[in-house]
């Protein structure tokens, strides 16, 4: 198994890798490129190891954790202001795009102790997150305080206060 990639929504979407030393290893998702129609950054993993499953772990106002994990080609995560993370693996490779559909996304970066995570500091949390074409996770479906639409048995009150989307 890889380093995992973690994106999760602490205040505003975070991006990073568990991996020893890798500051900096991610940094043109620093990048935006807005002169080309959606603006958008890009970065490129080779990781030999590969990556191979997705774990979607939420948590509830009332502190009660679920999660599910699946296999993946591609993993689509939406987070509120329309600020996008798009991870898609082709062999060993893994491309991660960032992109804003409503406003281009502010990216910085921050450290402690040698690991870096890149912040899409104008989004919000996570709604939606699609695997292969299917919706998977929809913080948005139902209406307040009903239940969230999710794979069957892993439904649970709103609101959801934390997710986070594990790459491993």
């Amino acid at each position: 198994m890889g380093a995992p990639i973690i994106v999760d929504d602490g205040g505003s979407t975070r991006i990073r890798r568990v991996k020893e030393d890798a500051i900096g290893e991610m940094d043109s998702l620093l990048t935006v490129d807005s002169d080309s129609g959606t603006p958008k950054s890009e970065h490129k993993l080779d990781d030999p190891d590969g990556f191979s499953q997705v774990l979607i772990v939420w948590q509830n106002k009332y502190g009660v954790p679920d999660s599910f994990t699946m296999p993946f080609q591609k993993v689509e995560i939406t987070s509120h202001f329309g600020q996008n993370v798009t991870l898609e693996k082709s062999g060993n490779k893994l491309t991660i795009t960032l992109s804003g559909t409503v406003m281009p996304p502010i990216v910085e970066a921050r450290q402690h102790k040698k690991k870096r995570r890149y912040i899409v500091s104008n989004s919000g949390p996570i709604e939606t997150v699609t695997v292969d074409g299917t919706l998977v996770y929809d913080t948005e479906a139902d209406q307040p305080g009903s239940l969230t639409a999710l794979p069957a048995g892993n439904q649970i009150k709103k609101p959801i206060v934390y997710t986070s989307v594990v790459l491993t």
